[in-house]
């Protein structure tokens, strides 16, 4: 993973431009819907103790259970100011593994593609490692990952998809350029070779390719967020999760796997764990 300042310019870039994302990159409708079933699956006798590893603020904005006391954790305090839209008081800057947080502490614990801003298999097992330990016996997590297709495209077929006009728009194209540079999960991809390799489509002037593509010229210069930065993501599958917090003290039980309809849904699993009651 890269050095802490490092990462930390990388969100910093990445919260000034938060309003440019969306789907795939942030959770759609029927995603959300996901996230909204799980979490009234849920059957404590008492208001929850929820936890959002992120502050996506489309999780905050979930028809939470009455009383719930929710509490949002992010390693980027830029991100934290500039999208969170709850109370301050309800979210802080912490790395995730590092957080000492009390075992049997959380009944729901959700995140949106975080796993991907963590190495493989370390950082990842780590993670999942604390997570079987903050949850309580019946409580259960919900993860939207982003995870690599069935059928690995090449890069050369989402570079043509880009010339003939097939790709709506920069956050569908970033996230089939990451998955289709990744040769594995433990080696992942810099955000980064994305930005080289739509600089270099398009002869060095992004504005250019966004009148070209019908695009907002501020959603297509976003892509500078990625221009030195040298954070790795690591993409991968729902079996991989599985395997990370199914084994161990405390292993979580798979529950489900669901995909939103449309071109990437496969790239977007929502996937629930419960832990057994015991």
């Amino acid at each position: 993973m890269s050095s802490p300042n490092t990462a930390s310019g990388h969100w910093s870039r990445i919260a000034r431009l938060w309003r440019h994302v969306g789907p795939p990159l942030r959770p759609c409708a029927q995603e959300l819907a996901f996230f909204t079933e799980a979490v009234a699956g849920w059957r404590g006798a008492s208001a929850p103790d929820a936890l959002l590893l992120g502050v996506t603020p489309e999780l905050h904005g979930l028809p939470w259970p009455e009383g719930t006391k929710l509490t949002a954790v992010d390693r980027s305090q830029e991100m934290i100011d500039a999208v969170w839209p709850g109370s301050r008081s309800d979210a802080f800057c912490a790395d995730w593994c590092e957080l000492a947080l009390p075992p049997a502490s959380c009944d729901l614990v959700l995140c949106d593609g975080g796993f991907t801003l963590l190495e493989y298999p370390a950082q990842q097992a780590r993670l999942a490692a604390l997570v079987r330990r903050w949850l309580r016996p019946g409580g259960r997590c919900v993860f939207r990952l982003f995870a690599p297709p069935a059928r690995r495209e090449s890069v050369a077929d989402v570079m043509n998809d880009l010339r003939a006009r097939r790709i709506p728009d920069l956050n569908a194209l970033k996230l089939r350029l990451w998955l289709a540079l990744q040769e594995s999960a433990e080696q992942g991809v810099e955000p980064r070779r994305v930005w080289q390799l739509v600089h270099h489509e398009a002869g060095g002037d992004l504005l250019g390719l966004a009148r070209s593509l019908g695009w907002p010229e501020e959603h297509v210069l976003a892509l500078e967020s990625h221009r030195e930065s040298t954070v790795r993501y690591h993409f991968g599958s729902p079996e991989l999760l599985a395997r990370l917090f199914g084994e161990g003290d405390g292993a979580l039980r798979l529950v489900s796997v669901r995909h939103a309809a449309g071109a990437l849904g496969e790239c977007c699993p929502v996937v629930l764990f419960d832990k057994p009651l015991g």
